[in-house]
């Protein structure tokens, strides 16, 4: 296999062929279209206007999350990231580290021909977006970070186990449970393991959103989700440490959680704030996992003003 330097460098140029040649993404207020990094097809839309910025994760999960309003105030690339697209013949999950996602985001920048531009992540793609402006400084004007974890996935579960059970009610237990008892052990086991991914997290509802009884199944329809890359995922991010990595993170930080996510609790930040040069903290009172979605109104004006203030 050859060498991934050599891969990055020759998968960059594919890139930039799929550029559209008689203006550069930046110009379009919507279009879409496919970046190929590591010959894995990353699919990529563009909407809105005003200020850029690039939303990683998924093209399909995260445009469905933000509002018309942002759209007016900022122009959204949203691009996959490799455990959304299937993979290619020459890659190996096992070989994708926190260096290498970093690598990619940057092929993603340049793609887009920002010299700097701010990055937006949701979960663990606000860990990513944190570990890219760590690694490119020079390319990041500002991080967005949403229902992010600062630490690993181990103490993020039990801090999330004993958060659902000091603060869920009894009604949102009981429609977690019923949640379950309808699919059964038995229908799980006739699934994709990328099928199993997006069942699971649609049946555990009540654990990441304010109304227990949202049903999240629009927002995965159509997306695709590549389960041994996401089991890498998981192996890169069970000892995170925000304090991890090369350097430190010098961006300025909007950091957005919600007291209703018993997945990511909003608690495991009291004592990592710190570790953060430059962060403002949002507590949106209404919101779970997804504040962008459940509290529009005041998400958008909180980040439009952040963004007016830097």
């Amino acid at each position: 296999m050859l060498k991934r330097s050599i891969v990055v460098a020759a998968t960059f140029a594919i890139s930039l062929a799929c550029a559209p040649e008689d203006k550069s993404a930046q110009d379009a207020s919507s279009s879409a279209g496919v970046i190929k990094i590591r010959d894995v097809e990353l699919n990529y839309v563009v909407e809105g206007n005003g200020t850029p910025l690039l939303v990683i994760g998924s093209a399909t999960y995260y445009p469905r999350t933000f509002s018309q309003r942002l759209r007016e105030h900022f122009k959204f690339y949203f691009v996959d990231l490799p455990h959304f697209a299937p993979s290619a013949p020459t890659m190996e999950a096992s070989e994708i580290t926190l260096e290498t996602y970093a690598e990619d985001v940057d092929l993603i920048r340049r793609f887009f021909r920002f010299e700097k531009v701010a990055v937006l992540g949701h979960s663990i793609h606000g860990n990513m977006a944190l570990e890219y402006a760590r690694r490119y400084p020079e390319h990041v004007s500002h991080v967005v970070v949403i229902g992010s974890p600062p630490v690993g996935l181990g103490e993020m579960s039990d801090a999330g186990t004993d958060y659902w059970e000091s603060h869920a009610d009894a009604e949102r237990k009981r429609v977690l449970q019923e949640n379950w008892e309808r699919i059964g052990q038995d229908s799980l086991a006739k699934l994709a393991r990328g099928d199993v991914f997006v069942v699971s997290y649609i049946a555990n509802g009540p654990r990441y959103w304010y109304d227990a009884t949202y049903d999240a199944s629009p927002l995965w329809a159509g997306m695709y989700v590549n389960a041994d890359v996401w089991n890498q995922i998981f192996e890169l991010h069970n000892e995170y440490d925000l304090s991890q990595g090369p350097g430190q993170i010098t961006s300025p930080v909007f950091l957005a959680m919600g007291p209703y996510d018993y997945v990511v609790p909003h608690t495991l930040w009291n004592d990592q704030l710190e570790k953060l040069q430059n962060v403002s903290y949002y507590l949106f009172e209404q919101s779970g996992h997804t504040p962008q979605l459940e509290e529009p109104e005041l998400f958008d004006q909180k980040l439009i003003e952040w963004f007016g203030n830097m």
